[in-house]
C-alpha cells in the first residue's frame, strides 16, 4: 500500500480545532471527542500531548513513535496517550482514518475510576497500541457514537455533562476488559523488567525537573550503580542516554511547535540557562536549537 509522508507545518488537531472533522467538545478543554485523518491533517514533525486521549484506528495504519518508542499501528486498533507524551506520526496509508477521545485531569478526576486509572495507566505505557476484533472494534464505536449524540444534545440537556462521565467510564470498563491480559502480563514481570518499566515512567514524568540518576534510584529504594546495571542490561543503553534522550525529545518538540523563545524553552526544559541548553543540544545534534528550529522551519 502506498504511504504519504506527513508534513510538518501545523499543530496538532487536539491543538488546531479547525482542522479535524465532527468536532464535539464538553466546556471546551473538558472533554473532546472527533475524528481526524493523518493525510488530510497536516502534522508537525513532534507534537507534545497535553490531553489523555485514546485513538481508535478505524481504517489504514500508520508508523509512529510514542516518547522514543517505534509502533506500526494497524486498524482496527487503540493508541493510548498519556499527558507528557510527545507523538510522532511518521507516515500513514492513504486511508487512514481515527477516531479521538481526549479530556483533561479534572474529567479523568471525576470519573472517578481511581483504582481502574492507576492500572490503565502503567498498562497504557508499557503497552499504548493494542489490536482490537472486529467486534470489539463495533462496541467501541457504538460507545463514540453515544457519546457524540449525546454531546449534540447539550444545550437542551441538563444531564449531559453526568452521561458523558457515564458513557465514557462504561468505554474504559469495556477496554479494560479487552486488554485483561496486559494487567496479567505486567503483574508477572520480572524485579528486573519491573525496575525498567518503572524507571521509564518516572523518567517520561520528571525528566525536566530531575536530571541526575541518582534521584530516580533513590525513588525506586535502590543505588544508582544497581540502577545503571540493570537499565543498560534490559535495554542495552546506559541509563542517563535514556534521561538525555527523553529531554532531548522535548527539546525538538517545543523548538519546532512552540512560538517560546530558546531561552524560555531552556527554562522549561530546567537548565540552568540557555548557554548550558545550547551546549547539551548541540552535544546531541551537532548544531544550535536557534539553527535546528530555523532548519526545521524551512522544510
Amino acid at each position: 500500500m502506498k504511504r504519504q509522508p506527513i508534513s510538518h507545518t501545523n499543530p496538532l488537531p487536539i491543538f488546531d480545532t479547525d482542522e479535524v472533522d465532527t468536532l464535539l467538545t464538553l466546556n471546551d478543554e473538558y472533554f473532546r471527542i472527533f475524528e481526524y485523518q493523518p493525510n488530510r491533517n497536516v502534522l508537525p514533525e513532534y507534537f507534545h500531548i497535553d490531553y489523555y486521549a485514546i485513538e481508535i484506528l478505524l481504517e489504514g495504519d500508520m508508523h509512529c513513535s510514542i516518547n522514543l518508542r517505534d509502533f506500526h499501528a494497524e486498524a482496527p486498533c487503540v493508541i493510548t496517550l498519556l499527558p507528557n507524551y510527545v507523538l510522532h506520526v511518521d507516515s500513514s496509508s492513504e486511508n487512514c482514518k481515527a477516531l479521538i477521545l481526549a479530556h483533561n485531569a479534572q474529567f479523568a478526576d471525576d470519573l472517578q475510576m481511581n483504582d481502574y486509572s492507576y492500572r490503565a495507566k502503567q498498562a497504557a505505557r508499557a503497552y499504548p497500541c493494542n489490536k482490537l476484533t472486529e467486534q470489539q472494534l463495533q462496541t467501541t464505536i457504538h460507545h463514540f457514537q453515544l457519546i457524540k449524540d449525546v454531546l449534540l444534545q447539550q444545550q437542551d440537556n441538563p444531564n449531559v455533562r453526568d452521561c458523558t462521565l457515564k458513557l465514557t467510564s462504561s468505554l474504559f470498563h469495556y477496554l479494560q476488559g479487552c486488554f485483561t491480559e496486559l494487567y496479567q502480563r505486567q503483574a508477572t514481570l520480572s524485579r528486573s523488567e519491573q525496575l525498567t518499566a518503572d524507571f521509564y515512567s518516572l523518567v517520561e514524568q520528571n525528566c525536566l525537573l530531575h536530571k541526575n540518576i541518582a534521584w530516580y534510584a533513590e525513588q525506586l529504594c535502590i543505588t544508582p550503580k544497581y540502577l545503571a546495571n540493570v537499565i543498560k542490561k534490559m535495554t542495552g543503553k546506559p541509563a542517563g542516554a535514556w534521561l538525555d534522550d527523553f529531554v532531548l525529545l522535548q527539546a525538538k518538540t517545543l523548538l519546532t511547535t512552540s512560538r517560546l523563545t530558546i531561552q524560555q524553552i531552556a527554562d522549561r526544559l530546567g537548565f540552568k540557562n540557555q548557554s548550558h541548553f545550547g551546549t547539551f543540544f548541540r552535544r546531541s545534534t551537532d548544531v544550535s536549537p536557534k539553527n535546528y528550529r530555523k532548519m526545521k522551519t524551512e522544510n
